[in-house]
C-alpha cells in the first residue's frame, strides 16, 4: 500500500513538474515571439504542447504557428485548422483563436462552417462592432439569399447599438443591390441623408449608386449637391470630376480637377494622387498640356514647401523631353530633401539629357557632400566630366568610375563588370588603347555576358590590321548576336569586322540587316559610312556615293568623307 502511494504520488508530482516546465517554456515561447524569433517560437510553442496537451492555449498557439508554416508544410496547416478547431469548442470566448479558424474556413472554402463559429462569437460579443462586420461579410460571401437577409438583420441590429453610418449604408444598400431591391436601397441612401443633411459623403454615395445603375442625370444631381453642401471637400469634388470623366467631358473633368486641387481640403497625398492620375490621363492630349503645365504651376505656388508634387512636375516634363525645365524643378527638391540620393540621381540625369554637362557636374560634386559612399553619384559624375570635355576631364573621370566600382559590392558583376567597361570606354575615347584593351578584358572575364563591352571590345579591336585581333573581335562580336540579333548597333559593328577580314559579301549581307532594323532618325553618319565603304567594295560605287552623301549630311566637318563624295571613290584615310 505504502508503494502504491508513494507511486501515485511521484506521478502527480512528475504531472505537476511537467506543467510546471510547459509553463515556464510557454511564457519563453511568447517573449521569443515578441522578438520576432520565429523559429525558436515555433519550436517552443510546441514543446509547451508536447508537454501538456490539454492546455487549449497551448494547441491554439501551436495550431497558429503550423497555419504560417503552410507554404512549408501542407499537411502541418491540416493539423494546424484541427488543433484551432479544439481551442475553439473548448473555449469559444478567445477571440483571437476564433478569428483565425473563422477565417481558414473561410479560405478554405468552408463558408457554412465559417459562418458558424462566427456566429457563436457574435452572440458572445454583442457589443464588438467589428466582429459583427466579419460576421456579415461571411454571410454575405455565401451569396445565398436566406445568408444575405440575415446579414441584413444583422445591419440592422447593428445600427442600433452602433448608431447610422455610412460604412453601414453603404453595406447595406450593396445588398440591396444585390437582391434587385431597388426601392430598400433607395430607401437606405435617403435615410443617411435625412439622417446626415450636412455630410457631403451621403450625397457623393447616392451620385455614385446612380451613376451605376445607368442614370446619370440624377447622378450629376446628387454629385453637384456634396459639393453645395460642402465646398471645400476634396472627396466631393474628385467624385464630381470623375463622374465627368466617366461621362466623356473632358472640360468638365478638368474644371473640377483644379477645384479639387486648388480650393478644396485635400492633403498632400492626395494631391500627388490625383495630379499623376491627371497627367497620365491628358500626357497624349497636346491641347491640354498648357493647362497641366498651368495647373502644376499653381498647385506648386500653393504648396512651395512640398518636394512630391515638384518631383511629380519633374517626371511630367521629362516625358516631354523638357529635360532643362525638368532639373530645374529638382533644384528645390535637393534643398528640401538632401538626404534622399535618389533626387540627386534624378537631376543629375535629367542635366546629361539635357546635354548641360557642367551643371551635371556641379550637381553631383553637391551630391558627394551628403552621400560620397553611393556608387551611384560617382558614376553620373563620371559621366558628366567625361561629357563636359574628355580631353581634360579624362583622367578624374576614370578615378570616379572607378570609385563606384570600389563601392559596389563584390557579388554584384553585372554593375561592376559595367563600370571597368566605361573605364574601358574612356581610355578608347583618348586614343590609350591599350589601356582600354585591358580594362574591356577585365570586364568580359568578371561577366562574359556585358554584351555591350564585348561590342565595345569588338569594334575597339577591329581597328587593328592584324588577323589575330581580328579573329578576337570577330568572335567578341558574334558572340552579341547570339545574345541580341536584332540590335543594328551589334550588327553593324559585325559588318564593319567583316569587311577589315575583307569578307566583302557577307559584310553587306549584315550592313543591310543593321540599316533595315534602325529607324532613319537612329541612323549615325557611322552607320552611313560604314555602308558606303561596304558597298563601294562589292562593285556597287553608285550607292556606295549615296550612303557618303547621307553620312555627310550628318556630319559636315568630316574632310575624309567629302573627299569621297566629291571624287565617287574610296579613300582609307
Amino acid at each position: 500500500m505504502c508503494l502504491t502511494i508513494v507511486a501515485r504520488d511521484r506521478a502527480r508530482w512528475d504531472d505537476e513538474a511537467r506543467h510546471r516546465k510547459a509553463e515556464y517554456i510557454y511564457g519563453e515561447a511568447q517573449r521569443q515571439n515578441a522578438l520576432g524569433n520565429s523559429g525558436a517560437t515555433y519550436e517552443l510553442y510546441k514543446r509547451a504542447y508536447e508537454l501538456d496537451s490539454t492546455n487549449s492555449d497551448y494547441y491554439s498557439e501551436l495550431g497558429l504557428n503550423y497555419v504560417m508554416m503552410v507554404k512549408r508544410d501542407e499537411p502541418l496547416m491540416l493539423e494546424g485548422i484541427d488543433l484551432l478547431r479544439r481551442k475553439f469548442e473548448a473555449d469559444p470566448t478567445d477571440y483571437t483563436n476564433a478569428y483565425y479558424y473563422s477565417q481558414l474556413m473561410g479560405s478554405t472554402g468552408n463558408t457554412a462552417r465559417q459562418i458558424e463559429v462566427l456566429h457563436v462569437v457574435d452572440s458572445l460579443n454583442p457589443s464588438r462592432s467589428d466582429i459583427a462586420v466579419s460576421y456579415i461579410d461571411a454571410l454575405l460571401s455565401s451569396e445565398d439569399t436566406v445568408m444575405v437577409r440575415r446579414a441584413i438583420d444583422r445591419l440592422e441590429r447593428l445600427e442600433v447599438t452602433a448608431g447610422k453610418s455610412m460604412e453601414l449604408t453603404r453595406r447595406k444598400t450593396a445588398i440591396y443591390a444585390f437582391l434587385d431591391d431597388s426601392v430598400s436601397a433607395l430607401r437606405e441612401i435617403h435615410g443617411a441623408i435625412t439622417s446626415s443633411p450636412l455630410n457631403p459623403e451621403c450625397y457623393s454615395f447616392a451620385g455614385r449608386y446612380f451613376e451605376v445603375q445607368g442614370k446619370p442625370d440624377s447622378a450629376l444631381v446628387y454629385y453637384s449637391k456634396a459639393c453645395e453642401v460642402d465646398p471645400e471637400s476634396g472627396s466631393a469634388a474628385f467624385m464630381l470630376a470623375q463622374f465627368y470623366k466617366n461621362s466623356g467631358d473632358t472640360i468638365g473633368y478638368s474644371r473640377e480637377i483644379d477645384r479639387a486641387l486648388l480650393e478644396t481640403d485635400l492633403d498632400i497625398d492626395d494631391k500627388h494622387e490625383i495630379l499623376l492620375d491627371y497627367t497620365r490621363d491628358l500626357i497624349n492630349d497636346s491641347t491640354y498640356l498648357p493647362h497641366v503645365n498651368a495647373l502644376f504651376n499653381r498647385v506648386i505656388d500653393k504648396n512651395p514647401q512640398e518636394p512630391s508634387i515638384r518631383s511629380l512636375y519633374a517626371d511630367f516634363l521629362s516625358v516631354q523631353e523638357k529635360y532643362k525645365a525638368a532639373a530645374e524643378q529638382m533644384e528645390p527638391v535637393l534643398d528640401l530633401q538632401p538626404e534622399d540620393n535618389a533626387n540627386w540621381i534624378r537631376a543629375g540625369v535629367l542635366y546629361l539629357q539635357d546635354e548641360n554637362y557642367a551643371r551635371a557636374e556641379s550637381t553631383m560634386e553637391r551630391a558627394l557632400k551628403y552621400h560620397e559612399s553611393d556608387p551611384d553619384i560617382h558614376r553620373l559624375l563620371s559621366s558628366a566630366l567625361y561629357l563636359a570635355d574628355k580631353d581634360r576631364n579624362t583622367g578624374r573621370a576614370i578615378e570616379e568610375m572607378y570609385r563606384a566600382y570600389e563601392l559596389t559590392d563584390s557579388t554584384n558583376i553585372a554593375v561592376r563588370s559595367e563600370y571597368l567597361s566605361n573605364i574601358a570606354d574612356f581610355y578608347s575615347g583618348i586614343n590609350q588603347l591599350d589601356s582600354a584593351a585591358v580594362y574591356y578584358a577585365d570586364a568580359i572575364e568578371l561577366n562574359p555576358h556585358n554584351v555591350l563591352a564585348c561590342n565595345n571590345f569588338a569594334y575597339h579591336l577591329s581597328g587593328s590590321d592584324d588577323p589575330e585581333l581580328l579573329d578576337r573581335a570577330n568572335e567578341l562580336s558574334f558572340s552579341t548576336l547570339a545574345e541580341e540579333p536584332d540590335n543594328p548597333i551589334y550588327i553593324d559593328t559585325y559588318a564593319w569586322i567583316l569587311f577589315k577580314q575583307k569578307d566583302y559579301k557577307r559584310a553587306k549581307e549584315y550592313i543591310d540587316r543593321a540599316l533595315a532594323n534602325s529607324s532613319d532618325e537612329n541612323i549615325s553618319a557611322e552607320y552611313y559610312t560604314h555602308a558606303g565603304d561596304i558597298y563601294f567594295w562589292n562593285q556597287l560605287p553608285d550607292q556606295a556615293v549615296e550612303f557618303w552623301k547621307k553620312a555627310l549630311e550628318l556630319d559636315p566637318s568630316n574632310e575624309l568623307l567629302a573627299r569621297k563624295v566629291k571624287y565617287k571613290t574610296y579613300f582609307h584615310e
